[in-house]
C-alpha cells in the first residue's frame, strides 16, 4: 500500500518512520484505502467514530450544519492531512460535524483500536505515530485558535483581511480551496455580503480577484485593518 502514497516523507503522520515500518503499521492496524466522489460524505454528524482518516488525494471540507439551514465551515483538509482524530481521543460518542469530499478523494482509514491497543510485536512505529499525532493535534489547536481570532474581527472587512494575510503563503497570492459560499460560511457571513465586500476592496485597489485566485495589492493597508 505504501507505493500508492505520494511523498511519504512529507506526511506528518509518517514522519521519521521508514516505509517498511509504515507497511507493518498498515498490516498491524488493518488500514484500508477508500475512494469518495466529489460531494460524497466520508462521515456524517451523529455517526459513531471508528477511524482516523488520512487524505491521500483531494480536499475534504469539515463543516457543521444547523437546523436553521446555516452551515459553519470549520476548516479544509488536503493531501497529507489527518481528520476525525478528536473524536477518537475524546470521550465523544458521535461525530458532531460532517466530512465532505470537495473533489474526488482518496483516504486511508486507520481503525481507532490501533492507537489504543499496542500489538505484541512492540512495533517502533507505535511510539512514533503517537508522537506525530501529538504534534498534529497541537498544530490543529493552533489553527482553531487562529480561527477564533479571525472571527473576533468586528467587521467583515477585518475578517477578510486577516484571512487573506494568513493564507498568502506564496508572496501576495491566495489560492482559494473553497467556493464563495463555503468561504462566506467560514468567515461567518453570507455569500452576497462577501461578494460585495470583495468587490469594494478590489475597487479600492486593496486586492485583485481572478477565478480561484486573490492577489493582495496593498499589504500595508490590509495589515492596518487588524
Amino acid at each position: 500500500m505504501v507505493e500508492h502514497i505520494k511523498d511519504c516523507d512529507n506526511i506528518h503522520l509518517f514522519r521519521n518512520i521508514s516505509e517498511d515500518e509504515i507497511e507493518k503499521m498498515f498490516r498491524c492496524s488493518k488500514t484500508v484505502e477508500r475512494f469518495f466522489e466529489d460531494g460524497n460524505y466520508i462521515f456524517r454528524q451523529g455517526e459513531t467514530p471508528k477511524n482516523l482518516f488520512l487524505v491521500l488525494e483531494g480536499t475534504v471540507m469539515i463543516s457543521k450544519d444547523f437546523a436553521s439551514g446555516k452551515r459553519d465551515v470549520l476548516f479544509m483538509v488536503g493531501q497529507g492531512d489527518v481528520f476525525g482524530e478528536m473524536f477518537l481521543f475524546a470521550d465523544t460518542k458521535v461525530y458532531w460535524y460532517d466530512a465532505i469530499a470537495q473533489e474526488n478523494v482518496r483516504v486511508l482509514e486507520i481503525p481507532w483500536e490501533f492507537f489504543y491497543c499496542f500489538c505484541s510485536n512492540a512495533c517502533e512505529h507505535h511510539r512514533m505515530i503517537t508522537r506525530n499525532m501529538l504534534e498534529i493535534q497541537s498544530e490543529k489547536n493552533f489553527k482553531m485558535t487562529r480561527k477564533l481570532h479571525l472571527l473576533s474581527g468586528t467587521t467583515l472587512r477585518e475578517r477578510i483581511a486577516l484571512w487573506l494575510m494568513e493564507q498568502a503563503v506564496e508572496g501576495d497570492i491566495v489560492k482559494l480551496t473553497m467556493n464563495r459560499e463555503e468561504l462566506a460560511d467560514y468567515l461567518g457571513t453570507t455569500r452576497p455580503s462577501l461578494s460585495r465586500e470583495l468587490m469594494k476592496m478590489q475597487q479600492e485597489h486593496l486586492i485583485e480577484t481572478e477565478k480561484n485566485i486573490i492577489k493582495i495589492v496593498d499589504r500595508d493597508a490590509l495589515e492596518i485593518l487588524y
